[in-house]
C-alpha cells in the first residue's frame, strides 16, 4: 500500500465513511493516479501499472487543439444536441474560457474543423505526446477512441503547460482551467487548482471493468498561482466530472503532508 493510498483510506473511512463505495467499486480496481514534480518531471505518486500503454483521454486533449489553431479564439453559440454538445440544452454563447471550463463540444468541434492536422502534429510533438491518427474534427476533441497518448505523457505535456504559463495562449488556456475547477466541469477541485475534466471509452478490459463503458479522468495543477504538482486519475465507470471528486481527495491529502 503507498503512503498516498493510506492517507486517502484513512480519510475516506473516517465517520463510517468508506471511498472505494464512493466510486462504485474499491480503490485498487475503479481508481487509477499518477502525480510529477512539474518542475523536474520526477513522478511522485504512481498507482498506474500501464501508464506508458496509450488509452483515449477524452477532452483532456482539447487545450493541445486550441495551442494550433490559428488566429484569434473565436466565440460560439452552443445549440446543445442539436450542435453536437453533452449539454443537452447548449450552453448559449460563449468565448473560450468559459468553453474550456465547461468543456463545451460543440464549441471545440467548431474549433478543430478550422485546426490544421500539420500543425496539431507539430504541437503534440512540441508537449511530448502523439499526434490522432484519426484525422476528425471529433478526434482532435477527443470523441472516440482515435487520439491514444499514454497517461504519464499526458501528465508531462500538462507539467509543461504550466511552465509555458508566460506564453500568451497558453495563459488563456490556464485560465480556462482555472474557471474549470472553480465553476466548471472540475469544480469539485475548487479554488486553487487548475484542471480539465474528460471522458472516454473505457481501455481496460480486464474482468474488474468490462462492464464499464466508459472512464472518467480529471487532470489538475496546483497550486493554481504556481503549480508545483500534476496529477492525472483515472475513475472506471464515471464521467470526468464524477472522477475530478476523487482527483480533489487525492490532491488535498498530497498537499497536507509535510
Amino acid at each position: 500500500m503507498t503512503p498516498l493510498l493510506s492517507l486517502l483510506l484513512a480519510v475516506g473511512m473516517a465517520g463510517g465513511h468508506d471511498v472505494g463505495s464512493d466510486i462504485g467499486g474499491t480503490i485498487g480496481s475503479a481508481v487509477n493516479y499518477i502525480a510529477v514534480d512539474v518542475r523536474s518531471g520526477t513522478i511522485i505518486e504512481q498507482r498506474w501499472a500501464d501508464a506508458t500503454a496509450p488509452i483515449p483521454l477524452g477532452s483532456l486533449v482539447k487545450p493541445f487543439t486550441a495551442l494550433a489553431y490559428s488566429g484569434a479564439f473565436p466565440e460560439f453559440v452552443c445549440k446543445g444536441a442539436a450542435s453536437r454538445c453533452w449539454l443537452a440544452h447548449g450552453h448559449g454563447r460563449v468565448r473560450f474560457r468559459e468553453a474550456l471550463a465547461q468543456s463545451c463540444n460543440a464549441y471545440f468541434l467548431n474549433m478543430a474543423r478550422g485546426t490544421d492536422p500539420g500543425t496539431l502534429a507539430v504541437v503534440a510533438a512540441k508537449f511530448g505526446i502523439a499526434a490522432p491518427e484519426v484525422d476528425s474534427a471529433e478526434t482532435r476533441i477527443g470523441l472516440g477512441d482515435g487520439w491514444r497518448i499514454s497517461p504519464l505523457a499526458l501528465v508531462h505535456a500538462y507539467a509543461e503547460l504550466a511552465l509555458r504559463t508566460g506564453e500568451p495562449r497558453v495563459s488563456e488556456i490556464l485560465a480556462g482551467l482555472e474557471l474549470a475547477a472553480r465553476s466548471g466541469t472540475a469544480s469539485a477541485m475548487g479554488r486553487g487548482t487548475l484542471a480539465k475534466t474528460g471522458t472516454a471509452p473505457c481501455a481496460d478490459i480486464g474482468a474488474a471493468n468490462r462492464n464499464h463503458a466508459t472512464d472518467g479522468f480529471t487532470m489538475a495543477l496546483a497550486p493554481a498561482d504556481s503549480p508545483r504538482i500534476a496529477l492525472l486519475v483515472r475513475v472506471h465507470g464515471v464521467t470526468g466530472a464524477e472522477a475530478a471528486k476523487s482527483a480533489a481527495r487525492i490532491l488535498r491529502e498530497m498537499r497536507a503532508r509535510p
